[in-house]
């Protein structure tokens, strides 16, 4: 593509996404890689790779390289990038452009780097890393460069970032691990346990966005399931109903709702009033779960809102920081260390 100047990349553990400068969002597909067990020569990546994923012979591998905002395979990342940044900048491109990066706020620093020459080894002149929690708050919408306290919680498919900011800063922070990935192990084993039939992970991610719901009243709903009984090993079909998904899923939200809690309590007194009066933003995929904003609100006793394209906010905020850099020059896009309010308040 000529002329690519500017590019942002939301590399998620589910999703990754790509922003070019003037031409919006350009290729969002499945981070997943398939590969040959024994050489490990890539046979496919992204939506190809995802449409493979539990139905491959014992020679061929299909993962996702991330989890839960760590790197588990250094040599597929590398693959991974340079195969979606070359199919929008080229492999012969005239012009090297620079490029924007949302980072998980859990990753290492040594993880951070070896991201960001990856990029710069698959043909980017320079790489501007940036918080994912930075760029999902001004992909929703935040004002967070003002003297008040404004409250983001991005559900992602490995683990869920939190964070309060304040004058352009991350005051307090979290990096939760529950996601997507933890909801649909959950109905997984919950299925095991209560009908022994064992069912893939796609299965049970479909169960949960069909059915599934953070609050089970009035939902009524139910699906035939398919899998593999645990009795007879033989293909078996199950009725789930969505009082059962929500039962599943009750673990893995309650985790996650006392680890918000914990963080509101080490939140500064001024800040959690200013979150009290403008509420909780809610995005990410997994943030997408029938009535989860209305399960936080009663849990919290806090405004939960779900943002506009949820999934969508991290790349948002990248395209936003591309197009207009200088309604953001105050804001701290990524520190190395976090700041602790003890020291600042």
């Amino acid at each position: 593509m000529f002329g690519v100047d500017e590019v942002g990349m939301d590399l998620g553990t589910s999703v990754l996404h790509l922003y070019v400068k003037g031409k919006g969002i350009v290729l969002s597909e499945p981070s997943y890689i398939a590969y040959e067990r024994n050489n490990h020569n890539v046979v496919a990546m992204g939506e190809q790779a995802a449409r493979m994923y539990g139905r491959t012979p014992s020679g061929i591998v299909v993962e996702r390289p991330f989890r839960e905002g760590h790197i588990r395979n250094f040599d597929l990342v590398n693959r991974l990038i340079r195969f979606f940044l070359q199919r929008i900048v080229g492999r012969r491109a005239a012009f090297r452009p620079e490029l924007l990066m949302a980072l998980p706020g859990g990753m290492t620093p040594s993880e951070r780097q070896t991201l960001i020459d990856v990029a710069v080894d698959a043909g980017v002149r320079n790489v501007i890393p940036v918080d994912e929690s930075v760029a999902s708050a001004i992909g929703a919408g935040l004002r967070i460069d003002k003297p008040t306290g404004r409250m983001i919680v991005d559900v992602g498919g490995g683990r869920t970032n939190v964070a309060v900011f304040s004058v352009g800063h991350e005051v307090v922070w979290d990096t939760i691990s529950v996601g997507g990935d933890q909801f649909d192990a959950a109905v997984v084993d919950y299925l095991r346990k209560k009908h022994s039939l064992m069912i893939g992970e796609k299965t049970a991610e479909m169960l949960k966005i069909n059915i599934g719901a953070a609050d089970p009243s009035g939902i009524g709903l139910s699906e035939e399931t398919y899998g593999r009984s645990l009795v007879t090993g033989l293909p078996r079909a199950v009725t789930v109903s969505s009082e059962e998904v929500c039962e599943a899923l009750d673990i893995p939200l309650r985790e996650l709702i006392s680890a918000l809690h914990r963080l509101i309590e080490r939140t500064p007194p001024e800040l959690a009033s200013d979150i009290f009066d403008y509420g909780i933003t809610l995005c990410g995929g997994g943030a997408k779960l029938v009535g989860m904003a209305e399960m936080m609100t009663t849990q919290l006793g806090i405004k939960t809102e779900l943002a506009d394209d949820p999934e969508l906010c991290v790349i948002n905020g990248l395209g936003q920081l591309i197009t207009h850099p200088e309604r953001y020059e105050q804001i701290d896009l990524m520190v190395s260390r976090k700041i602790d309010y003890d020291e600042n308040y």
